[in-house]
C-alpha cells in the first residue's frame, strides 16, 4: 500500500511538471493587449522559462544529495506555485518575466530528479507512464485555460486554479517526506562513492552522444510542434482546423504511444525498443512527406507512436549505459540538451524554411532521426566495451 502512494504521488508530480507547459500559448492572445506588448514578446518569456529550466537541470543531482530528493521535489512544485500564482497577480510585464524564472528552475529540478529517481530504481514501464502522465498534465493545462476562457473569466483566474492544483500537490508531497527519506536511504547507501568529477563524466564514453540523442530528439518533437501545422497548411493544402486537428492526433498518439509502450517492455528489451521506435518515426515522416489527404492521419499517427517511447527509454538506459552512480548529474545533463534543442532548433529551422521552403521539413526531420539512430547504435557498441557501477 506504501509502496502505491509513494507510486501515485511520483505520477501526481509529473502531471504538475505539464500542467504548465501549454498556458502560454493559450492565454497569451488575451494577455498581450493587457499587458500592452508586442506579440513576440511571449518569446521573451519562454526564453526566460527555458534557460532556467537548463540551469536548473545542470544543478539538481548536486542539490538533491544535499537535501534530498523530496524536499527538492517539494520546493521546485511550490516554485512553479510561486510563479503560476505570481501570473495571476501581476499587472508589469517585467514581472512576469521574473515570475517565468521560478517556473523553469522547478520544472528543471523535478523533470531531472524525478527522472533520475525512476531510471534508477522503477522498473521500463513506470517510466514511459511516467511520461505519459506529463502529456496528461500537458492537455489538462490548456483544457481548463479553454474553459476558463469560455465562460467569459479572465486568464488570471485559469492561472489561479493552476496555481491552487500545485499548492495542493505541495501539501500532499510534504506529507509524504519521510516515504522519500526511506527511499533516499537507500539510494545514498548505494552511491556511498560520491560522483566523479565533471570533466571524467564528459570524457566517459558515449556520453556525448547521448546528449546529442537527446539535442536532436527534442529538437525533432519540438519541430514538429511549432511547424506541423504550417507543413500541412502551405504544402498539403489543409485548412487551419483540420492541420490543427491533425496535430492535436498527434499529441494524442504521442500520449497513448507512451501508456502502451509501458506494456511492450514487458516483453522487448529498451535497446530493441528504441531502434524499433526509430524505425516507425521513419516510416511515419515518410507517409507524410508523399501522402495526402486521410493518409496524413496516419503518418503523424506512426510519427507520435514512433517519437512516444524514445525520451523515456532513452532516460531509463542512463544508469545501465553509464552507471546509478553518475546517472543523477548525466540525466541532468540530458535533460539540459533538450531544452537547448527544443529551444534553438526550431527557430532556426524556420529561418531556414522563411528562405527556403516549407517542404524541406521531412528531410530535416529524417536527418535528426538518422543522427539519434547512429548516436543510438555507437553507444551501444561503446557499452559493450565498459561496464560502469
Amino acid at each position: 500500500m506504501r509502496q502505491f502512494i509513494f507510486l501515485f504521488i511520483i505520477y501526481a508530480a509529473f502531471i504538475s511538471l505539464g500542467l504548465p507547459d501549454s498556458l502560454l500559448g493559450v492565454a497569451w492572445p488575451e494577455m498581450v493587449g493587457e499587458f500592452d506588448v508586442a506579440y513576440s514578446s511571449a518569446g521573451i518569456i519562454s526564453m526566460t522559462v527555458a534557460v532556467c529550466t537548463v540551469i536548473s537541470s545542470l544543478q539538481t543531482a548536486r542539490i538533491s544529495r544535499k537535501i534530498g530528493t523530496g524536499r527538492l521535489i517539494l520546493g521546485s512544485v511550490l516554485f512553479t506555485a510561486i510563479g503560476l500564482m505570481g501570473f495571476a497577480f501581476t499587472h508589469n510585464f517585467l514581472f512576469l518575466i521574473v515570475l517565468a524564472m521560478p517556473l523553469g528552475f522547478g520544472a528543471g529540478a523535478i523533470d531531472t530528479s524525478l527522472n533520475d529517481y525512476v531510471a534508477a530504481n522503477l522498473k521500463a514501464h513506470h517510466m514511459n507512464w511516467l511520461h505519459a502522465f506529463w502529456g496528461v498534465g500537458a492537455t489538462l493545462g490548456p483544457i481548463i485555460m479553454g474553459v476558463v476562457l469560455n465562460n467569459h473569466f479572465s486568464w488570471r483566474n485559469g492561472y489561479w486554479i493552476i496555481g491552487c492544483i500545485q499548492l495542493a500537490l505541495v501539501i500532499v508531497l510534504f506529507f509524504s517526506l519521510p516515504l522519500w527519506k526511506q527511499k533516499q536511504q537507500k539510494v545514498l547507501e548505494e552511491s556511498k562513492e560520491g560522483e566523479a568529477p565533471v570533466q571524467a563524466i564528459w570524457k566517459r564514453a558515449g556520453v556525448i552522444f547521448s546528449l546529442v540523442s537527446f539535442l536532436v530528439y527534442v529538437g525533432l518533437e519540438g519541430t514538429i510542434f511549432l511547424w506541423g501545422s504550417s507543413y500541412l497548411i502551405e504544402e498539403k493544402s489543409l485548412s487551419a482546423v483540420t492541420a490543427s486537428f491533425i496535430i492535436s492526433v498527434f499529441f494524442a498518439s504521442l500520449t497513448v504511444g507512451r501508456i502502451i509502450s509501458g506494456f511492450i517492455t514487458f516483453w522487448l528489451t529498451n535497446q530493441k525498443l528504441l531502434i524499433v521506435s526509430q524505425i516507425i518515426l521513419l516510416i511515419g515522416i515518410f507517409i507524410v512527406a508523399i501522402g495526402s489527404g486521410g493518409i496524413l492521419y496516419g503518418g503523424f499517427i506512426l510519427i507520435g507512436l514512433g517519437c512516444a517511447a524514445i525520451f523515456p527509454t532513452m532516460i531509463h538506459e542512463t544508469p545501465r549505459r553509464f552507471g546509478k552512480r553518475d546517472s543523477g548529474a548525466i540525466i541532468g545533463y540530458q535533460v539540459a540538451a533538450g531544452y537547448a534543442g527544443i529551444t534553438v532548433l526550431p527557430p532556426l529551422l524556420g529561418v531556414l524554411f522563411q528562405g527556403l521552403s516549407m517542404k524541406l521539413l521531412p528531410m530535416f526531420l529524417v536527418v535528426f532521426v538518422l543522427v539519434l539512430l547512429g548516436a543510438t547504435i555507437f553507444i551501444e557498441k561503446e557499452r559493450g566495451k565498459k561496464i560502469y557501477k
